[in-house]
């Protein structure tokens, strides 16, 4: 009998090996699905300089006005990998990164055909269901990799129209309730000095954004950038300078006169005690 067990036992090993089907299947057995902010694609840098100045892209199936397509729709599939270069990933930033490849696909494809948008962006996992909104992607986390499916428009905006180009460049989250736009006693997580620069930001020009952290730090942008390799939104801006300052769960408050920001997102507001805030001014 133990005998036997053990010639099955290297007869099912031996099928894995020549195989590789049961490792596979082990691995795999995990699809987590997520719904994950398309902000925090647009605030790495790498994402960043694909865009460039010339690239647009648009998420949610609506197309915007003054968009010519150059194609039917086109999905591409993004993946990426945990434990990187020997670092272990959670299943955000890997589903971050295979979002990102997916549209550094898409960008290069949209150059090679002589467009300079992307449009109708929605999600569409393993070609079957579609996810659409304009500020979450859908991501599927596994033990050895997590996916992301893309559908996507490839568009040509003229560019003499400042305005369309504006209109699609844009971050504009739906608002969420969440507090009048000039109340600052609401506003999470700012101690004194972040007040003062929040009712200071709600003075300046459109457009603007305005950026809190669990951690206390903030980030604001308005107008057009002082730099121009910088990204032309004040929400991409704000976001990118955030995280690049090394704070926790950054997220957009307030875009022009609209609070967009989401209660239970990142901590309680009633943990923000006197945390200190780290000053970020990026706009005229």
């Amino acid at each position: 009998m133990i005998k036997s067990s053990k010639t099955r036992y290297l007869a099912v090993a031996l099928a894995c090996v020549f195989t590789g089907m049961c490792w596979q299947g082990v691995a795999q057995a995990r699809n987590t699905k997520m719904l994950l902010p398309v902000s925090d694609v647009f605030a790495q840098k790498a994402m960043q300089q694909a865009l460039g100045a010339d690239m647009s892209i648009v998420f949610g199936s609506a197309v915007p006005e003054g968009v010519a397509l150059l194609s039917e729709e086109i999905v591409v599939r993004g993946e990426a990998r945990p434990n990187y270069r020997g670092i272990s990933t959670t299943d955000e930033t890997v589903c971050r990164m295979a979002a990102q490849n997916a549209l550094l696909d898409l960008t290069r494809q949209a150059r090679s055909r002589g467009a300079n948008a992307l449009v109708g962006v929605v999600s569409f996992y393993d070609h079957l269901n579609i996810m659409d909104s304009p500020t979450q992607y859908e991501c599927h986390a596994g033990m050895t990799r997590s996916v992301v499916d893309f559908k996507v428009k490839l568009g040509k905006i003229d560019r003499v129209d400042g305005n369309v180009a504006v209109a699609v460049q844009r971050l504009l989250p739906p608002a969420s309730g969440f507090a009048d736009i000039s109340d600052v006693r609401h506003v999470p997580f700012l101690d004194q000095q972040g007040r003062e620069a929040y009712q200071l930001w709600l003075t300046r020009t459109t457009p603007r954004a305005f950026v809190v952290a669990e951690d206390g730090h903030w980030g604001q942008a308005w107008g057009s950038p002082p730099d121009q390799a910088l990204p032309k939104d004040p929400a991409v801006r704000a976001l990118q300078n955030c995280y690049n300052r090394g704070a926790r769960n950054c997220q957009l408050y307030a875009v022009d006169g609209t609070v967009v920001y989401q209660a239970g997102a990142v901590a309680n507001p009633a943990q923000q005690s006197n945390r200190p805030a780290t000053r970020v001014l990026i706009g005229e």
